[in-house]
């Protein structure tokens, strides 16, 4: 059976774009170095197919054409041994999964190019099942709300009806909910002004983010991110 293959072109350029590192946020592991040969290096990298590049391939889509296969749009790239890892549990590696590894790779790549490398996340186990977290312990929550974004976290909206609820008419909370942050969950009205958000990934993980201190504008207090914690989504 014929296979839709990436060229040659292709496959330099998904390296570079992540730096040629592994694009699983949980490996990042160097796929390319020097050879004993002082003109020649060694390569440890795949450009594998998000969707398979032939029928009864993992996440094989009947739909694509040809072109969109041996798209760049359909590529990673990684470390052997996680091009392997994905393709042996495709329901756990779906496209959603792969295509946010690879922004995400692409994005660190774009700030150790700029100076803002990674060194803005927190460290995290080899077993952690979530995207980074960026360094957002005593910022104000609107900046620590923008860097979680531009890290792939996702505001869980509310529904609208959330916004009656004594949570969001007491302290800081219909300051927030008025400004589009519908994530809020509670707001505290007395002590620290507690505020909880909730956000999540694409891994299914729900992250917890908790601020301390009332919203007054005029006199340049600002609600800052206290405390934060992780939980499965269906405990969330």
């Amino acid at each position: 059976m014929s296979r839709d293959d990436f060229s040659q072109t292709t496959k330099e350029a998904l390296a570079k774009r992540v730096g040629s590192r592994c694009s699983n946020p949980l490996c990042r592991a160097a796929t390319t170095g020097p050879h004993s040969g002082s003109t020649q290096f060694v390569n440890l990298g795949v450009a594998c197919h998000i969707t398979a590049a032939s029928q009864g391939g993992p996440r094989y889509d009947p739909t694509m054409t040809a072109f969109q296969r041996t798209s760049i749009d359909n590529a990673i790239w990684l470390c052997q041994s996680c091009a392997k890892l994905i393709d042996n549990d495709p329901a756990k590696y779906t496209v959603t999964v792969l295509v946010t590894w690879r922004l995400d790779a692409e994005a660190s790549a774009e700030r150790a190019l700029v100076g803002t490398d990674d060194a803005n996340f927190y460290p995290q186990p080899i077993a952690a099942n979530h995207i980074p977290i960026p360094r957002i312990y005593g910022l104000p929550y609107e900046d620590a709300r923008l860097r979680l974004i531009r890290a792939g976290w996702q505001p869980r909206q509310h529904h609208w009806t959330h916004a009656g609820t004594s949570d969001m008419t007491c302290g800081n909370g219909l300051y927030f909910w008025e400004k589009g942050y519908h994530e809020i969950q509670h707001s505290s009205g007395t002590g620290l002004a507690h505020c909880t958000f909730f956000f999540t990934d694409v891994y299914g993980t729900a992250l917890t983010i908790v601020t301390a201190g009332e919203m007054i504008p005029e006199l340049g207090a600002t609600a800052r991110v206290w405390n934060w914690y992780i939980r499965n989504e269906r405990d969330a």
